[in-house]
């Protein structure tokens, strides 16, 4: 686990540099750079989550903790809307758009407490983990129809463009992927 720790610190520290360094923020190009690292972040916890490096962890780990480690997404919500409010972030990004992902932040440590108590049916954590992921899922997609690439749909300003900068580059290549994998670890842990 150590070794995804620093993994996880190192793609931080590249990434982080990336944007500080105004490297991402050209969104010009067919192919922009910053598509690449979203890309190689979902690739990368998608395989580390469905790997056999994770069966342990997947065994051992409580229901209640993969639970309770999407609840960091009411803290991503409340940053977007501030940014909506201070014009930085497109409105269909946030909770006065088309993103409702802060239902997935605000429901997790209640469902993680029951989930503990063993109050929580199979059930009804398979319902809510599937619901987060189309949550974050519809996130994902408003982002990228938002970002001035050759994808956008939602023509109003501002654009995603954002996402280039340090540290809401982040965002896509850090936050997402890791509810992602929460996600797919929680429905390994759940068939187990």
């Amino acid at each position: 686990m150590s070794v995804l720790i620093l993994m996880a610190l190192g793609w931080m520290a590249l990434t982080g540099a990336l944007a500080h360094l105004n490297l991402l923020g050209d969104f010009s190009r067919n192919n922009p750079a910053i598509g690449w690292l979203i890309l190689i972040a979902f690739g990368v916890s998608t395989a580390v989550s469905v790997s056999p490096l994770c069966a342990g962890f997947v065994r051992t780990v409580p229901i209640a903790w993969l639970i309770g480690l999407q609840s960091f997404r009411l803290a991503v919500e409340l940053l977007l809307h501030r940014g909506y409010l201070a014009g930085l972030v497109p409105e269909q990004m946030t909770w006065s758009g088309r993103n409702f992902d802060i239902l997935t932040g605000l429901t997790a440590l209640p469902l993680a407490y029951l989930a503990a108590k063993g109050q929580l049916p199979r059930w009804a954590a398979i319902l809510w983990n599937l619901v987060g992921f189309a949550l974050l899922l519809n996130l994902m997609t408003v982002m990228i129809l938002s970002t001035p690439t050759v994808f956008r749909l939602f023509p109003n300003e501002p654009s995603a463009a954002f996402i280039a900068r340090f540290p809401a580059i982040w965002l896509p290549t850090v936050l997402f992927p890791a509810a992602w994998a929460g996600h797919l670890l929680l429905f390994r842990r759940l068939q187990s």
